[in-house]
């Protein structure tokens, strides 16, 4: 009983985190990244109204998103919008990867740094942890990913 009652005032003491956890709005208590991905994103990042912590947030913070949806559905929905997608990485494009395989069923997005001839690079957040942003290198081309939403001219 005493280590219940323990459990409970810890969780207490943190209700920004499980909040954050369980499906807050952005506007939830978060620290925001030490650094924008590129010199176009505004300091603390573009305006969203994704989850702090989810892919789909860390994305939105470096580009501006006026789609919403599940990762998976961002492909679909950008184009919607009449939003260019591509079937090729690009620096500063979205990646969106298939529901499902090493993603969640929600899909996944991530955020092109970098590009090579058989690999490129992506920036994102909620892969491997939920809340941290890490980058990895993706071999090209990626069966996983079901396409790029490249940076468009204004």
């Amino acid at each position: 009983m005493k280590l219940i009652f323990a459990l409970a005032a810890i969780l207490l003491s943190f209700p920004a985190v499980i909040g954050s956890a369980a499906g807050a709005t952005a506007a939830a208590p978060h620290t925001a990244p030490a650094k924008e991905l590129f010199a176009w994103v505004p300091a603390g990042g573009f305006p969203d109204r994704f989850p702090f912590g989810q892919c789909t947030w860390w994305a939105a913070y470096n580009r501006r998103v006026t789609w919403g949806g599940n990762a998976g559905d961002w492909l679909v929905n950008a184009r919607a919008q009449g939003v260019a997608t591509s079937a090729y990485p690009s620096v500063g494009a979205i990646a969106v990867y298939r529901p499902g395989g090493d993603y969640s069923s929600y899909g996944h997005v991530a955020i092109v740094i970098g590009v090579r001839a058989t690999a490129y690079t992506v920036s994102e957040m909620n892969a491997p942890r939920w809340g941290e942003v890490t980058t990895r290198v993706v071999p090209w081309p990626d069966t996983q990913v079901q396409g790029f939403i490249p940076i468009r001219a204004n």
